[in-house]
């Protein structure tokens, strides 16, 4: 059997990639009060002339929604170390969410969004919806990282490509990369972290901005943090939402985390009467599930949602994975995967479970070459043999992390510096955020980076896996402590009311 690279790309996306941001609009209902002044920013390092930004009214969409914002770009050098022609610097997106207030404080927002490969413009288009206090006064700015979004976005076109077996082994994967790596349109060195907080910083020195307030969701949190050892003098306050430490390199843990977290949601049925009378035996029907997929995977003929057309689907082992890697992610989402697994595990029914794996698909939204280019530099060179031993006994298998190395076989490593991967040593004011069934960056994450920050505060929203800044109270907690600057002023009193999401027991939802 044979299928298009880019149906292989999609399901193996939502293994291979680490951040799903989901935004949703959630009032605040904190008021703004005294600030901390704004004090001098940094004089910079960069040498490039800052240019001057000019915005205007434009549309842009995520998800089907369409807004009108304000955009603007900046052209930055590709290569910040070596002289380069005219033609080799990459043209950066930004946009402006404008404040709502007359007055509006000279400290605002950057938005930087996770993946790597996710754009600002897109996983953050409703974020001043989502942080309504904080946007207030305050401007938002979402800056599409270099080869991401609309700044030189580095996608691969992979279309015309095909390759053998619908779940593609090491090899097939590292000859993706090499196609993907043909079709780079730049230096691939030059789309890293350690390159990106340089445009950041250029777009600052532009916008005649003294210090940011940061907000970093997942990698976001290592590129915030990357900008915090850069330029410390550029940022006054940095929000850290699904934290992922400098020093660790993200994959070899993954699986175990997201093994984790799947324990969590197999208890939490268990331990609940109506659910463990449903579902007695959800572990095993897993179990059995990925097993009869990895025999024989299931044509599965459904209705698109999303389409509104009849589509057609074989459903792999590599399917089922994805669909309950990323539901793990957001626990609404989570809550209906019971009955989903036990409809397919008792009569073949997988319909529910491909209507899901298409909702859950990002890979449209990831841009797979900017992506390599951060994982084989910052990553993948840095895998120990000892962190993969606990691979083989979880759902993901060590394929995931397999997968991940052949993608890295051929591709050029860029340059980090020596103290890249050492924990950052701050005292910035910083608001670390953790959901309390995180898969993929867990709570024991915030409390490793804390370790070295003389100045934070550390907050674990009970029940919850990834991204939980727009979760309940959590908008205002941010809000009162981007105003103030002080961690540890900071009352979660409210977080003690977050309540587990109830899991579906059918199509009628949760037990009354």
């Amino acid at each position: 059997m044979f299928m298009q690279a880019r149906e292989v790309v999609h399901h193996w996306l939502a293994l291979l990639l680490s951040g799903v941001i989901l935004l949703s609009s959630v009032a605040v209902a904190t008021g703004d009060g005294a600030e901390e002044g704004a004090g001098q920013g940094p004089t910079g390092t960069l040498t490039d002339p800052v240019a001057e930004i000019e915005f205007s009214d434009c549309a842009l969409s995520a998800n089907k929604l369409l807004r009108y914002v304000q955009c603007a770009r900046l052209s930055v050098p590709e290569n910040y170390d070596q002289p380069q022609p005219e033609d080799a610097r990459v043209d950066l997106l930004i946009v402006r969410l404008p404040a709502t207030a007359a007055q509006v404080h000279d400290d605002p927002v950057l938005a930087i969004a996770g993946g790597p490969g996710q754009a600002a413009s897109r996983s953050f288009l409703r974020l001043d919806r989502a942080f309504s206090q904080l946007a207030r006064r305050r401007d938002i700015y979402l800056v599409d990282q270099r080869g991401t979004g609309q700044s030189n976005p580095q996608t691969c076109s992979l279309d015309d490509a095909s390759v053998p077996l619908a779940d593609p082994d090491p090899v097939q994967l590292s000859s993706l990369a090499k196609t993907c790596l043909q079709n780079f349109k730049g230096d691939p060195r030059q789309y890293t972290t350690e390159v990106a907080v340089q445009d950041l910083e250029q777009v600052r020195r532009a916008l005649g901005v003294s210090r940011w307030n940061l907000y970093g969701v997942s990698y976001g949190s290592r590129v915030a943090q990357t900008y915090m050892r850069r330029f410390p003098d550029a940022v006054r306050t940095a929000v850290l939402d699904g934290v992922l430490p400098a020093d660790v390199s993200l994959g070899p843990q993954i699986a175990t985390h997201s093994q984790a977290a799947l324990d969590a949601l197999i208890h939490q049925c268990e331990q609940a009467s109506s659910c463990r009378e449903r579902f007695p035996q959800l572990e095993r029907q897993i179990t059995q599930l990925l097993n009869r997929l990895e025999e024989e995977p299931i044509d599965v003929r459904y209705e698109s949602i999303r389409e509104g057309t009849w589509q057609s689907l074989t459903f792999t082992r590599a399917h089922l994975v994805s669909v309950i890697r990323m539901a793990l992610y957001n626990s609404d989402v989570l809550s209906v995967l019971p009955p989903l697994i036990d409809s397919a595990a008792r009569d073949g029914n997988l319909v529910a479970l491909a209507r899901l794996a298409q909702r859950l698909d990002i890979s449209d939204d990831i841009a797979l070459g900017m992506h390599n280019s951060v994982l084989c530099t910052e990553d993948a060179p840095f895998y120990s043999e000892s962190e993969t031993r606990g691979e083989h006994a979880t759902y993901m298998g060590p394929e995931f992390l397999e997968g991940l190395m052949a993608l890295c076989e051929s591709w050029p490593r860029g340059e980090i510096g020596e103290d890249f991967k050492t924990p950052l040593r701050s005292s910035i004011p910083t608001l670390l955020l953790s959901g309390a069934r995180d898969p993929i960056t867990p709570p024991a994450y915030g409390d490793r980076l804390i370790q070295t920050l003389s100045n934070a505060r550390h907050l674990v929203v009970p029940e919850r896996g990834h991204h939980v800044g727009v979760e309940g109270c959590v908008p205002d907690i941010i809000a009162r402590f981007v105003i103030s600057a002080d961690p540890n002023a900071l009352s979660a009193e409210c977080l003690e009311r977050v309540r587990t999401v109830p899991l579906f027991l059918d199509r009628n939802g949760p037990p009354p």
